[in-house]
């Protein structure tokens, strides 16, 4: 009698050409459409999730170790910390790839005309620079040299300044300008022209000519890359004001994805002075990694609403099931069938529906993966619209990457969903009483 229900549910759901047979159909097609379109859309997030981590840390510095705004040097404050020695330090841990000198600052970019400010980080253009090394791998056009007055800027940037690689561009101290434009307002309107005149002589704008040389790829240098330039050390010194000083000392990290353990574990050693800090690639952008894994979370709740769907289905099926055998059902519980092998009956059918869908909806939720750049670009010619957009998510194609646990996770929520759905009606129809069911079914 063990195989007795199991027996039963497969007879139940061979094809006839009755109402039962379309419903099963309807049943299974609702399961194996909830089971593709979260299979097709975590795999996307999750592709989306892994590349826009991997695109941070292929051009953001891992980490960056800079000052505090402490003042050093007092008479009673801390000695002052000779960055040249704390970079050798921190070169030498095991943690670090290499440590590099860097300045940072906001320049005012000017080519004929066309003004617009950038953030710039200047480097040393050393053999042994992790971070020049993996953002010269996203060269769109040029080389990336930092040995003269040079500028590397991304090729978006590029194409709004109406600038070309082997261009000669004005760069202007932002610093400079600001206070250039606070004495122009600070002079009266009504004031004698040749005061006006001298007030103005009397600022400088430090200013400087500095070459094209390359530029990087803008889709692949994610959120914050694509208005970013690159500039030699002494520059960037020169702009800021920092003399032979720099902002900060930009670590590559062996383990870049898990950069707040590592740069907690050498701040903890006393590598890092107490009057320095540091920030990491994710501390940068942790607003849009955070938003990204909560967009994630929150697809996953409203796509299992299509399961609830599918589920809902099946109960219907099961219920129509139970109505339409049931002088079978009496007579099984005249013969003596115990009531959880009557519900065992029909809650195996069901999960038979459901395994079914969830085989289909993988096999289909895989074949659209197969196929969605294809698919993106045909909705793009037919609509007009871009439904992934690369302003939006920083990614030229669209991503996936499938993890086990999520598929197990889908497969398991969708046979649960249905087992459960079935189990109701199922019960109901166990409780039956022989004598009515063979009446009502004569």
């Amino acid at each position: 009698m063990t195989s007795a229900p199991l027996f039963l549910a497969v007879r139940y759901l061979r094809p006839t050409r009755s109402f039962i047979s379309v419903i099963t159909v309807i049943s299974m097609l609702g399961v194996m459409l909830g089971v593709g379109v979260l299979v097709f859309v975590m795999s996307v997030f999750s592709g989306w999730q892994r590349e826009f981590r991997q695109l941070l840390i292929g051009f953001e510095p891992h980490a960056m170790v800079q000052p505090m705004s402490m003042q050093e040097g007092g008479p009673d404050g801390p000695k002052p910390v000779d960055w040249r020695e704390l970079r050798k330090t921190l070169a030498q841990r095991p943690e670090v790839i290499s440590a590099v000198p860097v300045a940072t600052g906001t320049v005012v970019v000017e080519n004929n005309g066309n003004l617009q400010g950038v953030d710039v980080i200047g480097l040393t253009d050393e053999k042994d620079n992790a971070l020049v090394q993996k953002l010269s791998k996203h060269i769109r056009e040029g080389r990336f040299d930092l040995t003269d007055d040079t500028i590397i800027l991304s090729d978006k940037f590029a194409k709004e300044l109406g600038a070309k690689v082997g261009d000669t561009l004005v760069v202007h101290a932002a610093e400079s300008v600001n206070q250039f434009i606070q004495k122009y307002r600070e002079i009266p309107e009504d004031g004698d022209e040749k005061k006006r005149a001298e007030a103005l002589d009397n600022v400088t704008v430090l200013s400087k000519d500095l070459k094209l040389v390359a530029t990087l790829r803008a889709d692949t240098t994610g959120l914050r890359g694509s208005t970013r330039g690159y500039v030699p050390l002494h520059v960037a010194q020169e702009f800021f004001n920092l003399e032979s000083n720099v902002n900060g000392i930009e670590l590559e990290l062996k383990e870049p994805d898990d950069v707040e353990r590592v740069m907690g574990r050498i701040y903890r050693s006393g590598a890092v002075p107490e009057t320095w800090g540091y920030r990491t690639w994710i501390q940068e952008h942790e607003m849009m990694l955070e938003s990204v894994k909560n967009q994630r979370t929150m697809m996953w709740f409203i796509l299992l609403f299509i399961m609830l769907v599918a589920s809902i289905c099946v109960m219907n099926t099961t219920i129509t099931v139970t109505v339409k055998k049931r002088r079978e059902i009496g007579i099984l519980t005249a013969l003596g069938t115990r009531a959880w092998q009557i519900i065992t009956i029909f809650v195996s059918q069901a999960g038979i529906v459901a395994l079914f869908g969830v085989v289909a909806g993988l096999a289909g939720g895989f074949f659209v993966l197969g196929i969605r750049n294809w698919l993106r670009d045909q909705i793009a010619s037919f609509t007009g619209r871009d439904i992934f957009p690369q302003d939006i998510y920083f990614l030229s194609s669209i991503p996936a990457h499938t993890d086990f646990s999520d598929l197990l996770a889908i497969c398991a929520t969708a046979v649960v969903l249905c087992l459960m759905a079935a189990l109701i009606p199922s019960w109901f129809a166990a409780r039956v009483d022989p004598a009515v069911a063979l009446r009502d079914g004569g």
